[in-house]
């Protein structure tokens, strides 16, 4: 039997998943804190936005805060917005909701980038993380630690999003947190390449995005969408989507198939 992409990320979903869980997470044995800040290992680790955001309230520059996020930033910048695909729980969430809801009206995403501006601007000025404070991905994470809250609240008007207007459509339109790991890994090295000699333009792939992109596209309002998480390849039977370093990609135009 083929072991597909989507089942060996959805191993490493749970096991982030699981990190945020008692007695787990209490123990400190491979993880503690959480999505925002903590410690793998020994290894100090902050989310990219939270270190700015900190950084713009407190209107310093903290070394040791900006070292803990070196490595959150390397890998976007290296592999793309794998963060999404592979570690954030609200993701999880989204991609377990029953049926196929993708219904994108909208081709404009650019929202997501404007909605970073906003969310660093506000934190310059008010002296608080911002995103931290309403972020339905933080709220999440909330929940599964200390149970439900106010917090749960956010994390409804996002399932609502996902039924109403399609499953991705926070991570899509609104997402500050992806939108800052999309515009890090533009230029990432990992990226999924098109065998034009392969490709039949049956629009598979198409069909199988989570996120609405044309799969190897290099434009930068498809790119900073993609996360990387292989959807594509997994429903490509001609075997003309992989990941490649890239410097040769061979992207191909993918059609609609009719």
């Amino acid at each position: 039997m083929k072991i597909t992409m989507k089942s060996r990320r959805r191993v490493l979903q749970l096991f982030f998943l699981a990190l945020m869980f008692p007695p787990l997470y209490f123990t400190g044995v491979l993880w503690f804190g959480t999505y925002i800040s903590g410690d793998l290992g020994g290894l100090a680790l902050t989310d990219p936005l939270t270190t700015l955001e900190i950084t713009l309230a407190g209107k310093d520059f903290y070394p040791a805060l900006w070292l803990s996020a070196l490595p959150l930033l390397l890998a976007a910048v290296l592999l793309g917005r794998v963060f999404c695909s592979y570690v954030c729980p609200l993701n999880l969430l989204l991609e377990l909701l029953p049926g196929k809801l993708e219904n994108y009206k909208s081709k404009n995403c650019q929202l997501p980038i404007y909605i970073l501006a906003l969310v660093l601007l506000l934190s310059l000025l008010v002296s608080l993380p911002v995103h931290n404070i309403l972020s339905p991905v933080y709220g999440l994470m909330h929940v599964l630690l200390f149970g439900l809250g106010v917090e749960i609240l956010l994390v409804a008007i996002v399932l609502v999003m996902a039924l109403v207007m399609g499953r991705k459509s926070w991570c899509r339109y609104l997402c500050p947190l992806g939108a800052m790991y999309g515009l890090l890994g533009v230029k990432r090295r990992l990226f999924l390449q098109v065998d034009a000699s392969r490709c039949v333009h049956c629009g598979r792939c198409l069909k199988a995005c989570s996120m609405g992109t044309v799969p190897g596209s290099d434009k930068l309002a498809e790119s900073y969408l993609c996360t990387n998480c292989g959807d594509c390849v997994d429903v490509c039977d001609k075997q003309a989507l992989h990941f490649g370093i890239t410097g040769s990609k061979d992207s191909g135009i993918i059609k609609e198939g009719k």
